[in-house]
């Protein structure tokens, strides 16, 4: 379904695994990317052929097994070739399936991974979109965003703050994670639309006051501990 849109896209989300992780499909026109292809791919290739999308590029925020396990599939589907990620996350890619056995119980098949391109990048920005490395969840995070400053799709680096968020993640990175927050500040308004990895969409300014991880994050990094 549509959760969000401006003037130039559409941002449709798919909860497709059983911890409700976002999958985007981003549109413009009879075009799409998707970001986070977390699981069933049939399902994500039935949403596409409904709403007559021709699939361009395939993006992860993040290499998590719950954010990639479609991929693979969509890859064999023949609708993309790849699936892009930032080259600090392949290590990530190549441990997803052991999380996928010890936390869902199944296999997932380990998709062929791209680093962005130039291509890619180039691409995004044709569409007012661009990227941003930020590391802090995995050594490989990034986020999507409007050139227009108007939404950002954060994968885990933001989660929204209804959710029970477990503040202490050994594989954090907390100073990268806080270096990402106060460059949220910098970039981002109040307003700004967030599509968050898991829950509804929300905005910097809600999560920027009610969002315990960003919360504790800040004061672990500015008090020292």
């Amino acid at each position: 379904m549509v959760i969000f849109q401006n003037d130039v896209l559409k941002f449709h989300c798919l909860m497709l695994n059983d911890i409700n992780t976002n999958c985007f499909v981003v549109q413009k026109g009879r075009e799409a990317v998707l970001v986070d292809p977390t699981a069933r791919a049939e399902v994500i290739i039935d949403y596409l052929a409904q709403h007559r999308l021709t699939l361009k590029y395939m993006i992860a925020t993040h290499a998590h097994f719950d954010h990639v396990s479609g991929a693979a599939d969509m890859i064999e589907s023949g609708l993309v070739d790849t699936l892009y990620v930032h080259e600090k996350d392949f290590a990530e890619v190549r441990q997803a399936n052991a999380y996928s056995l010890m936390i869902f119980k199944k296999k997932m098949k380990v998709p062929q991974v791209t680093m962005f391109s130039t291509e890619v990048l180039d691409f995004m920005h044709t569409w007012g979109m661009g990227i941003e490395h930020a590391g802090g969840h995995t050594r490989g995070s990034c986020y999507i965003y409007g050139l227009a400053r108007d939404f950002v799709i954060t994968g885990d680096l933001a989660l929204n703050h209804n959710l029970n968020i477990t503040l202490f993640n050994g594989r954090d990175n907390t100073a990268e994670f806080y270096r990402f927050i106060e460059r949220v500040k910098q970039l981002f308004k109040y307003d700004t639309v967030i599509l968050p990895g898991h829950g509804d969409k929300t905005t910097v300014g809600v999560e920027l006051k009610k969002n315990k991880k960003w919360t504790y994050v800040q004061q672990k990094e500015k008090h020292g501990h």
